[in-house]
């Protein structure tokens, strides 16, 4: 259960940071060539450094989230004799 808090909790993060995202790329693109350059430009940046950060962490959890689902069925399975 706590990794789902964590997950969720991150993922309630990333959406606050996207809206910094969002403004930022609204206010820095007409100083760029292109949208790519806005992005680099984004990731240097302190909240772009932390979207990266909870982007990579909320994939973590999506695999831990996953493992532990499938034991969870293969347990069940296996308590059930279907193998």
């Amino acid at each position: 259960m706590k990794i789902a808090d964590y997950y969720a909790k991150a993922g309630e993060q990333a959406v606050a940071l996207m809206r910094v995202h969002a403004a930022y790329y609204k206010a820095h693109r007409p100083e760029h060539k292109s949208d790519a350059s806005v992005e680099r430009s984004w990731e240097l940046t302190d909240e772009g450094l932390k979207l990266m950060e909870l982007k990579a962490k909320m994939k973590s959890y999506e695999h831990k989230l996953s493992a532990i689902r499938t034991l969870l069925e293969v347990a069940s399975n296996e308590s059930r004799n279907n193998y």
